[in-house]
């Protein structure tokens, strides 16, 4: 009885709604198009409204809702203000760390070393010195530092592997560097929310507090806190290096080796406030890297990898070197960067390193560095003598010290790392000397613990793992393994990977992105001979995540941001930063510039700026305050989506950092926000009620934001949630109140809490509590045959029907509750499913909420529809998900209030629509057989606003992009400007470059710092082990012969048994090297490039003005659906020619590779077009009258080879387990 009710309504309906009176020329008949998407228009409307009860909601929240104008000058004058604050105390913190060390170095000045007895709280658990380590006990896991397990009463040692921590230098700065626990203590409790401190010496260990225990994932630790950004900068002001390597005949064997070691050491001590170069001459003088001729490239991670590369390519020693031509290019280089006010502005040295000069060149310095006289030389050398003979190193050492240099005799690997950081005490004498300035420094964004150049290792790593899955995959299943089936699917799993690189700064949890603050610390005791020893550097880390909390995201709303610029114009926080690719740091991740993450809307060519943004560039870096208003495009979902759209850029600069925030405000609809009313800003009317608020448990809050957290970490809390719900209860007391921030001090029981956060949160949780079962209890008469619809089917048969799955909303105080529809119907396999909340708490910052208020500007009745993206393979059980935003007031003031969705299964969608496009109607003059989708020629598709399928006759097109299926239909919807195609430029792309066959048996083309280490251990224990440790893919491929011609231990009888397909495929019997050729996958290297991909979105006005000559002309029909994002489209294959039928493309990213005059080098492109930058406004101390009377002592030091237990015992362990 209810089914024939149904069919009388709907057949109302219809009638209604369209007009089929038309004869049609189109491919498909207009009118029957326009019934069509009338019909779905009045399915998922209504059964959005009915599962999301939107009006109620919006009720709700317009009865006592008010707004409040965002002002953009206010906003980032605020975020600098809490910013500076924050820094200020950080800065404070440090001061106390710098009297500490300094006083307590100076009292221990004349005590003894201590004795063996004498016990040391190391951080690594192999520390050699196992009967004179104390245990780190009591560790325990603390929020505040990364989960990490620590104790809070101490500090704990951390040494570099190649430094012996008994040796009396080492040793005595440990013992006296203990006291500095108390300060360490002390700052933690005067300012809870203080990260790590440290203290790194010059002779290597670092102090941190609070104690850890070091943990690493590679075989071995090459941490050292004399390479980390924080040390470099703070030890000597910004310097141009030109590094000068010796290539004649004598320079073969060991001592190229070491050489190339050397290089690569002094480029580890780099920061991206340094400028750079390395030549190469025997006979000839050139760049190691061709396109850097003439150049100092600034030392980012992708300049420093780009030279590693050119380095290890050096060819073979020939001739005699041309020391006068080395020697000039260098100085005339560095002239050329002084006098034009380029570079690093400051500091500026040569490194030569070779194997013996024919002479001391007295002439040349004579005449470029001492112009003014030896005391205001503009260049210091350091001279780096290869080679185990003991030739006369008088010349090269009077070189270094009549140059304000130093003087280091290498002969084996060993050495390298240990000696080639002296020369950093040395470029910092003058500012020892000048004793009262102790410059505070800053460093970009870079990564906690981690190594930054490990990123070739640990993919070749990942490669060899790889590699290793498909070489017993083959194994176990020989004819399996090579049908077409398998093979697709192995690519498609390679290609996911290499694809998925859009993990943004807000979601990746694999590193600790940091800034750091440091100081340098100084010898102060009187000597009686001249000396300037620097003591070390003191410094303590602000995480990425505290600066973002500091930005009030949810002040700001959706849609809106703020992040942070250097003075190099580099990024510290945005939320398009995307800086891991695969769980691996990317090459270049920490000098992403402005340029490259705010891309104006113009057609312009990879890497052509446009003026306006260059401008406001050049305002940022140089940090001043002011606006403008920029016309912009961006990308979101993974790449795969972008619009336009007008902001306003306001930016401010942080007093005393180098860092300038900006606020960016879309224009349209984002520039008010919700008042809270005045009932919820005093809580007296609801105190009693709050817990009542948060009563059941389907509701998460935003887990980024800080709506109220105590101080110290001595309560723990399972969930943010339970942490919550905590405070509520506090606050539902009424004796309580907001507590004043900062307090007058802090105690165990100190928490804050944001009151307008936690304000608006129960504000949205009072809106939002029982929305979806409100629906349940509609009594109202319904008055139009969409309600008489909904009104005639139980809930249960409502639901049953769409295959409503859940309802969600979630607010901009980042509340997201949701309510489960019981489905009896599921498979296993959506049994399996991730369930929605798992994936989706962030609120404001999800793609279904920014596409649900975006969209609103187009049509504020619209539900947005998305399904999941199809990559490469068909979807199983898919949903879709449809939201629609609830925005408070009217016209162009209102703000959004929350967004309302639900997700039902796209089986059900599917069936909807192949049922409506397969019915024809009598009064559309229409043929059921020809004019519907049952015709073979006709294919109707369901599009949305970016072109990606939502439903098709063919379900496995689901969640694909159009151009994929129809690129010529796609290609002629963008000549009619149906769709609009927007050019994304990708400036974070990484690219994976195949290594040619040829060197398929070599090691790594750059010298990570495991093969470093690789070396070390190999010269020690002799060249022919050595040799092999360095072939480790030849061992790789050996024991994969050995797998395919041996029987398998891995596989079970059950595995045999099921192998129905060996002896079955061709290819199946292949063994041995034959086998091998297929097997080997093939090898990479990750490279920083640009990637370019065309992207679309939807032009609604455009719609009904086709350009049609004549039936087949255009040869599709197409139609909006009503208050979606979607589009009905039906293609007459009777009008493709095979041509056109064969165009296909994808929105899938491609490599720009339009760098011709550069050879296709990112890196050199950018060298020879870079962008300007500020210097540090830290003071440049690079001189002192006094500085001649310590070189007249010391200026350098020879190798003195000392047998060692320690070192053989270790390094004939390592190899033994390699």
């Amino acid at each position: 009885m209810i089914s024939a009710k149904v069919l009388v309504v709907l057949y109302l309906y219809a009638c209604t709604v369209h007009e089929c009176v038309q004869q049609d020329n189109g491919p498909v008949k207009t009118a029957l198009l326009q019934t069509w998407a009338d019909k779905l228009y009045f399915e998922l409307w209504n059964c959005g409204e009915y599962i999301t009860n939107r009006k109620s909601l919006l009720a709700k929240y317009n009865k006592e809702a008010r707004l409040e104008a965002r002002n953009g000058t206010l906003l980032v004058e605020n975020i600098s203000s809490v910013i500076k604050t924050m820094m200020d105390k950080k800065q404070q913190a440090l001061k106390r760390i710098l009297e500490a060390v300094e006083g307590a170095a100076d009292l221990a000045h004349d005590k003894e070393v201590p004795s063996l007895d004498y016990k040391v709280r190391f951080a690594k658990l192999n520390c050699t010195a196992e009967n004179t380590t104390l245990l780190l006990d009591d560790l325990q896991i603390n929020t505040h530092f990364y989960n990490t397990e620590v104790n809070l009463n101490y500090s704990s040692v951390h040494v570099p592997t190649y430094v012996y921590e008994r040796a009396d230098d080492v040793i005595k700065a440990i013992k006296w560097s203990e006291n500095l626990d108390a300060i360490f203590k002390t700052n933690y409790e005067s300012d809870p929310r203080l990260s790590w401190q440290y203290f790194g010496s010059t002779t290597g260990f670092m102090r941190q507090y609070p104690a850890v225990q070091w943990k690493t994932k590679t075989v071995s630790d090459l941490y050292d806190c004399r390479m980390r950004p924080w040390y470099v900068e703070a030890a000597a002001s910004p310097k141009d290096m030109l590094i000068l390597v010796d290539n004649s005949g004598s320079m073969t064997g060991q001592s190229k080796i070491i050489a190339r070691h050397v290089i690569n050491t002094l480029l580890d001590t780099l920061s991206v406030n340094d400028y750079v170069n390395v030549l190469v001459f025997s006979n000839v003088t050139n760049e190691v890297v061709p396109c850097f001729e003439g150049l100092l490239v600034q030392a980012t991670l992708a300049n420093i990898r780009e030279l590693k590369l050119g380095v290890a390519n050096i060819g073979d020693p020939n001739n005699i070197s041309n020391f006068t031509e080395a020697l000039t290019r260098a100085f005339e280089t560095l002239e050329k960067y002084r006098e034009g006010n380029m570079g690093a502005m400051c500091n500026q040295a040569i490194m030569l390193v070779t194997d013996g000069v024919p002479e001391n060149f007295y002439e040349l310095f004579k005449l470029y560095n001492w112009k003014n006289g030896t005391m205001n030389m503009p260049v210091r050398v350091f001279t780096y003598l290869i080679g185990r003979e003991d030739p006369e190193i008088r010349d090269m050492q009077w070189m270094a010290c009549a140059n304000h240099g130093f003087f280091v005799h290498l002969s084996t690997m060993e050495e390298v790392r240990e000696e080639v950081v002296d020369y950093l005490p040395v470029m910092a004498r003058p500012l020892v000397l000048h004793q009262s300035n102790h410059p505070v420094i800053w460093t970009p964004l870079y990564a906690d613990v981690t190594d930054p150049k490990m990123t070739d290792y640990l993919w070749e790593e990942e490669e060899c793992r790889q590699q290793k899955e498909d070489t017993l995959s083959y194994k176990a299943r020989k004819g399996e393994f090579f049908i077409d089936e398998n093979k697709l699917r192995r690519e498609r799993d390679r290609k996911k990977k290499e694809l998925n690189q859009n993990l943004n700064v807000n979601r990746q949890k694999f590193h600790n992105l940091i800034t750091s603050l440091a100081m340098p610390a100084f010898d102060k005791k009187t000597h009686k001979t001249k000396v300037a020893n620097l003591l070390g550097v003191v410094g303590t880390d602000v995480p990425e995540s505290d600066l973002r909390e500091a930005m009030s995201p949810h002040i700001l709303g959706v849609n809106n941001y703020a992040f942070i610029v250097t003075n190099n114009g580099f990024i510290v926080t945005h939320p398009d930063l995307r800086p891991v690719f695969q769980g691996i740091l990317k090459p270049n991740y920490n000098s992403i510039d402005l340029t490259e993450v705010e891309l104006v809307e113009t057609d312009n060519t990879a890497r052509v700026f446009s003026e306006e943004l260059l401008m406001v560039r050049d305002y940022i870096i140089n940090q001043t305050t002011g606006d403008k208003n920029l016309n912009v495009k961006y990308h979101y979902d993974d790449l795969r989506r972008a619009t336009t759209a007008n902001r306003h850029y306001y930016y401010s600069v942080v007093e005393g950092t180098p860092f300038t925030v900006v606020v960016a405000l879309q224009e349209k609809h984002f520039l008010y926000r919700l008042k809270i009313p005045e009932k919820f800003q005093n809580l007296n009317a609801t105190r009693s009620s709050l817990m009542d608020f948060f009563s059941d448990n389907d509701w998460r809050i935003h887990p980024d934001w800080l709506y109220c957290r105590y101080e110290y970490d001595h309560i723990k809390f399972k969930t943010r949630e339970k942490e919550l719900l905590h405070f509520l209860m506090r606050i539902s007391q009424k004796n309580n109140s907001w507590n004043k921030w900062p307090p007058p001090r802090f105690y165990s029981e100190s928490y804050y809490c944001d009151k307008d956060l936690m304000l608006s949160l129960i504000y949205d949780a009072s809106m939002t509590k029982g929305i979806f079962t409100e629906a349940k209890n509609e009594t109202k008469r319904p008055n139009n045959p969409a309600e008489v619809l909904m009104g005639l089917l139980t809930r249960e048969e409502f639901e049953k029907r769409f295959g409503v799955r859940l309802a969600f909303v979630a607010t901009h105080s980042g509340l997201t509750r949701w309510m489960d529809f019981e489905d009896k119907s599921k498979t296993p396999h959506e049994t399996d499913q991730t369930h929605f909340i798992e994936d989706n708490i962030y609120s404001i910052e999800e793609v279904w909420y920014k596409r649900a208020v975006e969209y609103n500007m187009e049509n504020n009745e619209s539900y947005v529809y998305s399904v999941p993206f199809e990559n490469g393979e068909p979807l199983i059980h898919p949903l879709v998900t449809a939201s629609q935003a609830v925005f408070v007031g009217k016209d162009n003031k209102k703000a959004a209030a929350a967004v309302v969705g639900y997700q039902f299964r796209h089986k059900a969608l599917q069936e909807l629509f192949l049922n409506i496009t397969s019915q024809c109607y009598e009064e559309a003059g229409c043929n059921i057989v020809n004019d519907t989708c049952l015709n073979t020629d006709l294919h109707c598709y369901i599009l949305d606003n970016n072109g990606y399928i939502i439903a098709s006759e063919n379900s496995k097109e689901t969640g694909r992009f159009f151009g994929r299926v129809k690129g010529s239909i796609m290609n002629m919807m963008v000549e009619q400007n149906i769709y609009k195609k927007i050019t994304i430029f990708d400036y974070q792309g990484v690219c994976f470059q195949r290594e040619d066959n040829s060197d398929a048996n070599s090691s790594s083309f750059l010298f990570t710092p495991i093969h470093h280490f690789k070396n070390l251990i190999g010269w020690l224990i002799g060249r022919v082990l050595w040799l092999a440790a360095n072939s480790n893919f030849q061992w790789m491929v050996s024991q994969a012969q050995a797998i395919f011609e041996s029987t398998s231990d891995y596989q079970d009888d059950e595995e045999v048994n099921n192998n129905k397909y060996v002896g079955t495929q061709s290819n199946s019997k292949l063994e041995g090297e034959a086998a091998l050729r297929y097997v080997m996958i093939n090898r990479t290297r990750p490279k920083t490039c640009d990637r370019v991909v065309d992207l679309y979105t939807l032009i609604l006005n455009t719609l009904d003005n086709i350009d049609r000559k004549n039936s087949c002309h255009i040869p599709f029909e197409v139609r909006k659906i009503m208050n979606t994002n979607l589009i009905l489209l039906v293609v007459n294959d009777r009008c493709m020619t095979d041509k056109l039928k064969n165009i296909n493309f994808d929105t899938v990213p491609q490599e720009v590779v339009t760098y011709e005059n550069f050879n296709n080098s990112l890196s050199c492109h950018k060298a020879s077009n870079r962008l300007p930058r500020c210097r540090p406004k830290t003071a440049c101390i690079k001189t002192h009258p006094d500085e001649h009377l310590i070189y007249e002592k010391k200026c350098g030091k020879g190798t003195i080879i000392t047998p060692s237990l320690f070192i053989f015992f270790y390094m004939f362990n390592f190899i033994w387990f390699l």
